[in-house]
């Protein structure tokens, strides 16, 4: 089966943010992402859990985005600026993907 590169940018930040990532991102262009809840880590500034949370303050969810590898930079420097001024980790990694249409 033939396989085509693709970008995967991993963006984790506090959901209080995530309605502007979604909107960057749909402004953007790129054509669809997935929103996870992320349940518990530890970091830079230590352990965290969800677990007890009211609200949505403080609380974590992981975006995953996959576009073709010419968007990454345009589409990088305007998430950056959402995320950068919060509790956030932008991660990129190269994948393969089976339906490039899709992306």
């Amino acid at each position: 089966m033939h396989t085509y590169a693709k970008k995967q940018i991993q963006i984790i930040c506090e959901r209080p943010i995530l309605k502007r990532v979604q909107r960057h991102l749909t402004q953007a262009g790129v054509k669809g992402f997935t929103v996870f809840p992320a349940l518990s880590g530890s970091g830079s500034e230590g352990e965290w859990d969800r677990e007890g949370m009211i609200g949505d303050a403080g609380q974590m969810v992981m975006v995953l985005v996959v576009l073709d590898p010419q968007d990454l930079d345009r589409v990088l420097a305007d998430i950056f600026d959402v995320v950068s001024a919060q509790m956030g980790v932008i991660t990129i990694s190269d994948v393969e993907v089976v339906r490039p249409e899709r992306f």
